[in-house]
């Protein structure tokens, strides 16, 4: 084990180089996202180093981050991150640098992932070598890439640690598995808002397979543990749940179907690889679409398919040997009519998924349709039809139990609720998509954004199955099962290496100028926020640009830093007073009187200006304006300046 967690960490430094060079003073990827996360990380960490000082009030103010001034519960119009906050708390506990917290994070996420599957399908199969090449399916799929700037969808690195000590308890009844499996499945909650909705009824599904399989529905103790296991979980993920259903009480937080279906992954999406990866970067563009790149790779893809056959064959390999039963004439008529229809419905499913629409006769013709919703209804019941015909009775648990079959119906539920509420192939809707149910009947799914990071459990599922077919290979022929697992191996990892990886690269911000690309950490933050953080009075602060991205993240960073209350903001979801705010400055100068009445109500104390930022036009005209309404200039660094305004 620990020489596979070696391995991963190697290759992980390999893949993200020169990251491990730089990683105290450059973030991950770009100035986006990962530097919003760095304010989340500061602000958690600081209220809990605060309660821990003694401060008992801290935690209360936990949920009301600094931004977005004065609204409340401002942690909740994005992701926690509470777990990651944790895990990262002593190096920002002894160093103050959150970058250098902020990359050892997005490190570990490659690393646990890889050592958690491991662990998952060693266990399963026994075979070491097949456990690590899974690893490296789940840690660099290639899915990942396309999600740098997302820390919280890349920590998905404690799915795979449910699974296994969850079915270490059944294999063993020992209590500590079903601790750690709960505990496991906490962490996951805490780290990504998408995975408590997502990930939770796959690990519901999976304990409800274990107990049929294994013939122990009527094992009362096993029923009584989990029950217990989940009203803990429940118990521990709910406070970090309640204010969310505060924010979108308020008014905030339900997205539109329009948003939704546009990050939603498209049919063609599988076939669609991230601009970021050398090899495939360039020539599998099928359908690009924002966050919709879902092709798996084809080493992982082959060795999963590998696996379920592996498991096909075993199973019709049992039972020929254990039962030797034919089936009746009328169960083979009814099997040979089902096997024409469902081959009938395969053919049709397999072009309209390809082509967006399919043959139907009318009045003796055949017409192109493109509503496709009865015909992949239709297959999918004749799958399930087919299924239950085939079945033998009498089975024995061994028999009925085969990993392969939990964990391909769930890479292709994965797959489907990644499509989203609508079933597009190439932009063109076929099909109303099973994510439209979950919309629909399950409370909080119409607050996610983004349906196609249901990638990650795709790819999750799809690793285990990797691994099942790694070991069909190396148990045919140990040596050239070995070499060609090694070339497997190369080929997984030379579809997820990127063309470059790239470090604080900073966003556009339109006519403005973009933002320093140096980032300040503990004592090295510019001095006006030196000055904003050591000011013996409260300070209400409003940055300008104002409603800019790139300068608002760059606001709401230091505002982790000197933590005095900010106007500016940026998250998920933006509050009306921001955006009416953002309105009445784009106006300032046809009304120059009205846009300092809107200042002053927002209560701010301090206004802080970034020439450099704004055409040299404007520079001096800002200043002015500020001057001729009231404020007055106290600190100046270079084209900073910053003004008291009462």
């Amino acid at each position: 084990m620990k020489r596979a967690a070696l391995l991963y960490l190697v290759i992980t430094c390999a893949l993200t180089w020169p990251l491990a060079t730089v990683m105290h003073k450059e973030i991950a990827a770009d100035m986006g996202d990962p530097v919003f996360v760095s304010w989340v990380l500061l602000w958690t960490s600081g209220q809990v180093l605060a309660f821990l000082s003694g401060d008992f009030s801290a935690l209360g103010r936990y949920w009301h981050g600094n931004i977005f001034y004065p609204e409340p519960l401002t942690l909740a119009y994005s992701e926690h991150f509470t777990a990651q906050m944790l895990q990262a708390l002593p190096v920002l506990a002894a160093t103050d640098n959150v970058v250098l917290s902020y990359n050892l994070l997005f490190l570990s996420t490659f690393v646990l992932s890889g050592l958690g599957m491991f662990l998952l399908v060693r266990d399963i199969t026994g075979r070491p070598i097949a456990a690590f090449v899974a690893g490296l399916a789940f840690a660099f799929a290639p899915y990942r890439i396309d999600q740098w700037s997302h820390l919280q969808v890349l920590s998905s690195q404690w799915m795979p640690f449910v699974l296994y000590a969850f079915r270490r308890y059944f294999e063993t009844g020992r209590r500590r598995a079903l601790v750690g499996g709960s505990a496991a499945l906490i962490a996951q909650n805490l780290s990504c808002g998408y995975y408590v909705m997502f990930f939770s009824p796959f690990v519901a599904a999976y304990v409800l397979y274990e107990m049929t399989t294994r013939r122990r529905l009527g094992d009362w103790a096993a029923w009584r543990a989990f029950g217990i296991a989940g009203i803990v979980v429940a118990l521990v993920t709910l406070p970090f749940l309640t204010p969310y259903l505060e924010v979108r009480n308020s008014g905030v937080g339900v997205r539109s179907i329009e948003e939704m279906t546009s990050f939603s992954a498209d049919v063609h999406g599988f076939a669609t690889a991230s601009e970021r990866l050398k090899l495939w970067g360039t020539r599998l563009v099928a359908f690009p679409k924002p966050e919709g790149q879902g092709f798996p790779g084809i080493a992982i893809l082959t060795l999963a398919i590998v696996g379920i056959a592996a498991g096909v064959a075993r199973r019709r390999k049992r039972d020929d040997a254990s039962t030797g039963q034919r089936l009746s004439p009328r169960r083979q008529m009814l099997t040979g009519a089902l096997f024409i229809l469902l081959a009938v419905h395969l053919i049709a499913t397999a072009r309209v998924l390809v082509t967006g629409s399919f043959l139907i006769p009318i009045d003796g013709a055949w017409v192109e349709s493109h509503n496709a919703g009865g015909l992949l209804l239709g297959t999918a019941v004749l799958v399930v039809a087919w299924i239950l015909v085939r079945r033998q009775r009498g089975q024995s648990a061994d028999e009925a139990r085969s990993p392969w079959v939990f964990y391909a119906v769930s890479a292709l539920a994965a797959a489907a609720f990644a499509l989203g509420p609508e079933i597009a192939v190439k932009g063109l809707v076929i099909s109303p998509g099973p994510y439209a149910w979950l919309m629909q009947y399950v409370p909080g799914f119409d607050g996610l954004r983004v349906p196609a990071r249901y990638l990650m459990l795709m790819a999750l599922f799809l690793s285990v199955l990797v691994g099942l077919g790694a070991s069909a290979i190396i148990g045919r022929s140990r040596r050239f099962g070995s070499a060609l697992l090694l070339a497997a191996s190369v080929m997984m990892l030379a579809e997820a290496w990127p063309a470059e990886f790239p470090t604080n690269v900073r966003l556009a911000a339109g006519r403005l100028d973009i933002t320093p690309r140096h980032l300040g950490v503990g004592q090295d933050i510019p001095p006006v926020y030196r000055a904003i953080r050591d000011s013996a009075l409260p300070i209400v602060l409003l940055e300008f640009p104002f409603g800019t991205a790139a300068w608002d993240l760059h606001a709401v960073y230091y505002a982790g830093y000197h933590r005095q209350r900010l106007v500016n903001g940026y998250s998920g979801f933006f509050p009306e007073s921001q955006l009416f705010l953002v309105r009445m400055f784009n106006a300032r100068r046809d009304a120059p009187d009205a846009t300092w009445r809107a200042l002053l109500a927002t209560r701010a104390t301090h206004v802080l200006l970034h020439e450099a930022a704004f055409p040299e036009s404007e520079r001096q005209e800002l200043s002015d304006w500020l001057k001729a309404s009231g404020a007055r200039e106290i600190f100046a660094d270079g084209t900073d300046h910053l003004f008291i305004v009462r």
